[in-house]
């Protein structure tokens, strides 16, 4: 019997393609599919002591990564790390890809390089820009954080945040205070207008933000701008200690003769800020520790940016006059009863309409007013942080940010920032007590509103409602922490 020859048998060759995605997923682990074992652990060593290095962070807290990230210069060496292992990913992925080692079949001495096919150079392809992509959208992210980090929590110098003859062009007074995360957190909110057209950014919000970051409990108060004899920290300019005119025109007022309200102060410092900070605390029976202002217009954009928001209407609200800074071209608004997923215009003309009427179903017309909106712009700033919360917003994070970053501006510390955000899932939560310091109830209607509408406060209920607020803490200041008739 004649024996046949033996057959030959190709020797094991691997896939390219396979090899390519491999590497995709971490570096180096396409070369050791492909037998180099070597090139490898070359390759996955970087990646793998950076996958260990943020581990181990997290491990030791995410608080302290957190707090570690947002200073000053965290997220430009994250974007350095990003860029550099892009490239390495790149490498990797080309190599494991488009450079494999000959093949050598049984039976046989030469080796042949395989030759790659369309196919595997378009997935090679494929996968790199895929890991551009990804890498590209970190970095923006990054840049987009550094931004808003910076305009958000870093007090503005050359210009304040507002225009209004309150505020002005001054530098705001940095707080002594420095918060430490577990004490009761205030924070006054001043939002403004500033729409095309207008001369002056309007401030048509006074709220006060409470946080207790142990009991985890929070509330937020509304002054309604028309309030009067707001309480004075002294008997400086008014004998009696109280300012005589709506609370709103305060900082105005201080601004125009800070030689006389706050002759203490340096030169450029904002005495107007100053004052309405001293007012709110001692109207509200608490210590302000920080002050936010918040761009009206600006939540438009902000709406946009994550897509819209959800918010309810027990009636229909009508203002025909409407004719806010995002509704150019058009006259009036119509906000449908129930709940309903609104746009920037939309959910900031809910936030400010405050003429017009609501019908409810049953045929009842509200007429709206101060009171009505402060408290929709309390359901409005709390839907906005649910949102923010809730969403998956990954894709358009960086424009979210830089929204963000132009509505919102503090002078709380940017090295605290860690603690602020830590207090996120309580504000998101929704369980926060809400309060309209209005009519009525805490204040009596004007006098003579023809002649000047002014708001008459009711102390001992406001002192009232503060103390159930404060669950047992005690007020401060003179005006809701004694029965005294002024300030020392």
């Amino acid at each position: 019997m004649t024996d046949l020859p033996p057959v030959r048998r190709a020797a094991r060759r691997s896939s390219a393609a396979l090899a390519a995605a491999l590497s995709f997923l971490l570096p180096g682990l396409g070369q050791a599919y492909a037998g180099r074992l070597g090139l490898g652990l070359l390759f996955a060593a970087p990646v793998l002591l950076l996958i260990g290095m943020t581990g181990g962070a997290l491990v030791v807290g995410a608080r302290t990564l957190l707090d570690t990230l947002v200073l000053p210069g965290a997220l430009a060496a994250v974007v350095a790390i990003d860029v550099a292992l892009m490239v390495w990913r790149l490498i990797a992925i080309g190599h494991a890809g488009l450079s494999q080692p000959p093949v050598r079949s049984e039976g046989t001495s030469s080796a042949a390089v395989p030759r790659r096919s369309w196919s595997t150079l378009a997935i090679v392809g494929v996968l790199m820009a895929v890991t551009v992509g990804m890498h590209l959208w970190v970095a923006q992210t990054a840049v987009a954080a550094e931004n808003a980090l910076s305009q958000i929590f870093e007090p503005p110098v050359d210009e304040g945040p507002v225009t209004d003859p309150a505020y002005g062009h001054l530098d705001p007074i940095l707080p002594e205070y420095s918060w430490d995360g577990t004490e009761r957190l205030n924070m006054l909110l001043i939002g403004y207008d500033s729409g095309p057209g207008r001369v002056d950014d309007l401030t048509d919000t006074i709220l006060v933000v409470s946080i207790d970051p142990v009991s985890k409990t929070a509330f937020m108060v509304s002054i309604p701008r028309d309030t009067g004899y707001a309480p004075l920290p002294d008997r400086r300019v008014y004998a009696d200690g109280v300012f005589p005119r709506r609370i709103n025109e305060l900082a105005s007022a201080a601004n125009a003769d800070p030689g006389l309200w706050c002759p203490d102060l340096a030169e450029g410092e904002d005495c107007g800020l100053r004052m309405l900070r001293q007012s709110v605390g001692l109207y509200l029976g608490l210590e302000i520790n920080n002050v936010g202002w918040v761009d009206l217009q600006g939540f438009a954009a902000l709406v946009d940016a994550m897509g819209g928001v959800d918010l309810c209407l027990p009636g229909t609200l009508a203002d025909p006059e409407y004719g806010g800074p995002t509704w150019e071209g058009q006259r009036g608004v119509v906000l449908e009863a129930g709940c309903n997923h609104y746009d920037g215009p939309h959910a900031l003309a809910y936030a400010r309409v405050r003429k017009g009427a609501m019908t409810m179903p049953d045929g009842t017309v509200v007429i709206q007013n101060d009171f009505l909106r402060a408290e929709r712009q309390q359901e409005f700033l709390l839907a906005v942080q649910q949102r923010l919360a809730s969403a998956n917003l990954l894709i358009t994070l960086p424009g979210l940010l830089n929204a963000v970053s132009e509505t919102v501006t503090t002078d709380f510390p940017r090295t605290e920032a860690g603690n602020l955000a830590s207090l996120a899932p309580l504000i998101a939560s929704g369980d926060i007590q809400r309060v309209v310091l209005g009519w009525p109830g805490y204040v009596d209607l004007p006098v003579d509103p023809l002649n000047y509408y002014l708001l008459i406060p009711i102390r001992d209920a406001i002192r009232d409602e503060m103390a159930s607020l404060l669950n047992g803490e005690p007020l401060s200041g003179w005006y809701l922490g004694s029965d005294a008739a002024g300030p020392p």
